[in-house]
């Protein structure tokens, strides 16, 4: 009995099943119209290219994260100007390091022949969307040509890094637990205290009033004044921090969604290390109407008022 059993399964002339034609199961597809054929091959090709996308993203932000993680270890082992030395042995462009409590910003700053390489490229000169935080070509950081304002340049990354959230400063209480922010260089550590939060135009044209936040040079008091007193108008913050013709300036800079074109810059004016923790924060508050600029306003249907 058992041979006739084993007999009558594998005897497929004898069994109540049918075998299925070749192909059958893709049998629907021939079936489908073209059109509908045609949205169906870009669907998967889109999911396809999202899908390396997506991975690629959070593989070069994985390597991006670790790159960071390995310069804070070097420099948190040792004296900055010994760790920025080290760290500039990878890449010559590496001149200082820039802190700030309460945020992800703590890392190396570089400054390269131009203000487009580090937009695209990391501290290591690789390519990067992340790109560097860079000191503007322009600038130099000893201040030895009397440049009253050195400008860092950073990508405003959605998962934070790089200058991502530099735009905590839009909040009264962050600017209160966090007022200033420490730059290295060589073997000098300065203390910035914050001044002004504001949102500025690329094109730098307010109904053809020209404001330049990152200026550095100043003829006479006059001229310092007026630029001074612009600045505070277009302040989202009243910090209640003073500046005076000839202070050392450092104004943070990195993209905005505001606005076509919209740039949210952070200035800061240097202070003596033994004076940051005196700083009265206490009358601080929000500038209850702050200057925009021109496409501000008309970008949301409103007159422009100045």
């Amino acid at each position: 009995m058992a041979g006739k059993h084993s007999k009558s399964i594998f005897d497929f002339r004898k069994s109540p099943y049918t075998v299925p034609k070749e192909n059958t199961k893709f049998e629907f597809i021939k079936n489908l119209s073209l059109p509908f054929k045609i949205t169906l091959s870009a669907f998967v090709a889109t999911l396809v290219v999202a899908t390396i996308f997506v991975c690629s993203f959070f593989i070069q932000g994985n390597a991006h994260n670790k790159m960071l993680e390995a310069a804070r270890e070097t420099f948190y082992s040792t004296d900055s100007a010994t760790a920025i030395r080290t760290l500039s042995a990878d890449n010559s462009e590496i001149i200082g390091w820039l802190k700030i409590n309460g945020t992800q910003i703590d890392g190396v700053i570089c400054q390269g022949r131009d203000d487009e390489f580090y937009i695209n490229h990391n501290q290591l000169g690789q390519e990067s969307e992340y790109g560097a935080l860079f000191v503007s070509v322009n600038d130099d950081v000893a201040r030895k040509n009397n440049d009253k304002n050195i400008v860092i340049y950073g990508n405003n990354m959605s998962d934070g890094s790089m200058f991502g959230e530099l735009n905590q400063y839009r909040n009264l209480n962050f600017y209160k637990r966090n007022p200033t922010f420490s730059f290295y260089y060589g073997d000098k550590v300065e203390v910035y205290a914050v001044f002004a939060v504001m949102l500025i135009s690329s094109m730098d044209n307010d109904n053809g009033k020209l404001y330049k936040p990152y200026k550095s040079y100043f003829a006479n008091d006059e001229e310092f004044n007026n630029w001074y007193a612009e600045t505070k108008t277009r302040s989202i913050l009243n910090t209640g921090v003073v500046v005076e013709n000839g202070d050392n300036v450092m104004t943070l800079v990195t993209t905005s969604s505001d606005f076509e074109g919209a740039r949210f810059v952070v200035m800061a004016v240097q202070v003596d290390a033994s004076d940051a923790g005196l700083l009265d924060i206490r009358s601080a508050s929000l500038n209850p109407q702050p200057k925009y600029p021109k496409i501000w306003y008309t970008s949301r249907g409103q007159k422009y008022p100045y």
